[in-house]
């Protein structure tokens, strides 16, 4: 089968999609749903479809299909689907037959075509489950009875639970009394006559024996396990015999997913089946009972009177009567079906008949009534193909054998005449209540869309002879060679183009970073060379500001009608004046070099009487004078140094000093680190400019570190400090 898609869609039902998608018939319908969601939207009071949550959407989606439904819009658009998918179909079978030349007809291309498509949507939207309520009065094929039995007895709950006690305690998923369950299940396999396809598989044994040894000690009781269990595991294992290995115990995930849907099943039967003996569950097999013998009066009074005479001797005061007829018949459909319903036909009916009655069961799970209503049909359907041996019978226990062993010989063909005949409009009726199918039917007497036809009416490919087909097949297969190579060298050249490209682009990378290590350097030289000379114009600034300081003291003594100042002492001055001459020379600035300014000259002051308090005029003046350039030589300082004290410079050059010798060291440590030594002068050049820079950065990488380091320790001992 082709198949396309993430999905594992069929091609088939992609182009039949993409057709529909295409279709004017399509828009229409999405275009009045669209306003039909609106319409909901402004009734709700809601602004935007977005704001709903995932279930309200779904609701509101329901709503204004079901208001479409019937509609001009709607029929045009399923006519659209139906007529497409006829076609999409009939072309992938064409296909098949002219490539291919495969062994089955074209009907069986159809039917398995159809099983891959509805296989693949049920996986994707496990919620489409009841579409298949379409296929009511049909036998599943394996695989689609497989997804279908496992959606509609799904409880993720009661496999999880399993797993996680095979995971922490196995023992406890074993019943007390698994060799005797392993017998009976053996003992089942081997005599059974509807179980010999079941017989002698290793899987099939082990498989039927785990979920039954689980199911009992699930019970936590120390009864036994009822017989009738081990024959209602026997069509979960029918059903997973292709999973199945015929040498070895199955896998766990195989039991697994036997386990979850035994378990479910068994949760969900009607009480007259489970039949347990209590009241309750006999009041509901005495109503059960009741419902068949009026299905039977009703349709077939012949098997009714068959049954009546067999179990009469007993009861001859009371069958003179009408009422005496019904309990008769009654009593005989009570010993007769009971049996029958606790076992759910199995080992009643071949194994295709027995699937055929659980597939049409189980699909009508989620449908109030159906099962009920189901299993009555049967059981008539039983008793009436089955009139005219029963006459044969000569007492109840004759009759309940020749039941036995003539309805394993029915088959699923007369069961579907029967339903057909008196019962299948009422059951589907009764199962499509809620929902309608949305894909065409398999009875073409409830399909509302148009028949397919493409599939008879079709050409049939022409006859081709073996050696056309051998030629075409070789023509096929090379053109996929061709093709296949034709992408392999495409490919081989665009990782070529690629690895071509990256190499352009790395030399690019290593020219412009050499470019921008080049400027790096350019801009570095260019500093040093302002630093120096910065530093050289501060030491002409403060050679300057010393010269110009020695001049005006020269002046001030000048004035003074004095002699320059001598470094022993000098005559009682102001205190203005020997403030002034106290101040040391203020600090270069931090770039200035390490060239310390001319030491001034410190004037002792000699203790002398304090002087009268009249001054000359003179004395003032030059009192005056002195004061002022006192003034000028302090702003000449902070002018040239930055600062008013020369103890900052000191430690600025100091900490600079310092701040230099650790950069050399960590310059050193981390050569060492990254090349392993101490880099001699002109070796770091040798290196190519990958090399060159990768190491830089590394080492660049490694100085910020211990930079950070030391600053982070830094800042906690001040913080602890303060």
């Amino acid at each position: 089968m082709a198949t396309g898609g993430p999905q594992g869609y069929p091609k088939w039902l992609l182009n039949c999609k993409q057709g529909i998608n295409d279709s004017k018939d399509w828009n229409v319908f999405v275009r009045e749903l669209h306003d039909a969601i609106q319409q909901q939207l402004t009734e709700s009071h809601v602004q935007y479809f977005s704001d709903l949550s995932e279930a309200e959407k779904e609701l509101f989606m329901q709503r204004a299909t079901k208001a479409l439904e019937g509609g001009t819009s709607y029929n045009n658009m399923m006519k659209k689907v139906s007529v497409v998918m006829d076609q999409s179909l009939n072309e992938e079978v064409s296909r098949q037959l002219l490539e291919e030349s495969p062994m089955d007809t074209k009907s069986d291309l159809i039917i398995e075509s159809a099983e891959e498509g509805t296989l693949s949507l049920l996986k994707k939207w496990p919620d489409m489950k009841e579409k298949l309520q379409v296929c009511l009065n049909q036998p599943l094929p394996t695989q689609l009875r497989q997804v279908a039995w496992r959606l509609y007895l799904s409880d993720t709950k009661v496999r999880k639970k399993y797993i996680d006690l095979l995971n922490t305690n196995p023992r406890a998923a074993i019943s007390q009394y698994d060799y005797e369950i392993s017998q009976k299940c053996d003992q089942l396999l081997n005599s059974e006559p509807t179980f010999a396809d079941l017989k002698g598989s290793v899987g099939n044994f082990y498989g039927m024996k785990a979920v039954l040894s689980y199911h009992h000690s699930s019970q936590k009781t120390q009864n036994r396990l009822r017989d009738v269990d081990h024959l209602l595991v026997v069509p979960f294992v029918e059903v997973a015999r292709s999973s199945m290995p015929k040498k070895e115990p199955p896998a766990g995930r195989v039991v697994a997913l036997l386990v979850e849907e035994f378990e479910t099943f068994m949760k969900q039967r009607p009480g007259f089946v489970e039949d347990s003996g209590s009241e309750l569950h006999n009041e509901e097999v005495r109503a059960f009972i009741d419902k068949v013998a009026t299905m039977l009066t009703a349709k077939y009074p012949e098997s009714v009177k068959n049954i009546v005479e067999k179990f009469s001797p007993s009861k001859e005061k009371i069958v003179a009567t009408e009422a005496g007829n019904q309990a008769v018949l009654r009593e005989g459909l009570m010993a007769i079906c009971r049996p029958m319903l606790r076992s759910l036909f199995v080992s009643y009916l071949n194994p295709n008949t027995l699937l055929y009655v659980w597939d049409n069961y189980i699909i009508g799970l989620d449908t109030p009534g159906f099962t009920t209503e189901w299993l009555a049909i049967v059981l008539v359907t039983i008793l009436a193909l089955t009139k005219d041996k029963i006459k044969e019978a000569t007492s109840p226990a004759s009759l309940e054998k020749i039941l036995k062993t003539e309805s394993c010989r029915l088959t699923v063909p007369q069961f579907q005449y029967e339903v057909k005949q008196h019962y299948y409009k009422d059951l589907f009726s009764m199962i499509t209540r809620d929902s309608k199918a949305a894909i065409p039917v398999l009875d073409p007497t409830q399909a509302q869309h148009p028949p397919w036809r493409h599939w008879y009416n079709d050409v049939i490919p022409p006859f081709t002879k073996p050696q056309d087909r051998r030629k075409a097949r070789e023509e096929r297969e090379a053109e996929r060679e061709r093709l296949a190579q034709q992408q392999k060298d495409a490919e081989t050249a665009r990782r070529e183009q690629e690895a071509r490209d990256r190499r352009d682009e790395e030399e690019e990378y290593l020219k412009l970073s050499a470019l921008d290590r080049q400027r790096v350097e350019m801009e570095r030289i260019k500093l040093e060379e302002q630093i120096q000379e910065e530093r050289r114009r501060r030491v002409e600034a403060e050679r300057h500001a010393s010269d110009e300081i020695e001049r005006l003291r020269l002046e001030v003594a000048a004035l003074k009608n004095q002699k320059p100042p001598t470094p022993a002492y000098s005559p009682a001055p102001s205190v203005s004046s020997y403030i002034s001459r106290q101040l040391l020379a203020p600090p270069p600035s931090r770039v200035s070099s390490h060239v310390r300014p001319p030491p001034q000259t410190v004037v002792a002051v000699k203790k002398v009487r304090t002087p009268t308090p009249v001054q000359t005029p003179v004395e003032q003046k030059n009192k005056i004078v002195a004061d002022f350039l006192n003034r000028v030589l302090f702003g000449i300082n902070k002018v040239a140094h930055a600062e008013d004290q020369f103890v900052e410079k000191e430690e600025l050059d100091k900490a600079t000093e310092g701040y230099l010798v650790q950069n050399v060291k960590d310059i050193k440590q981390a050569q060492k680190e990254i090349f392993g030594k101490h880099l001699k002068p002109g070796e770091f050049d040798k290196l190519s400019a990958k090399d060159q820079q990768d190491k830089s950065e590394a080492m660049i990488r490694l100085m910020q570190k211990w930079r950070e380091d030391r600053r982070a320790k830094e800042l906690a001992r001040n913080k602890d400090a303060f």
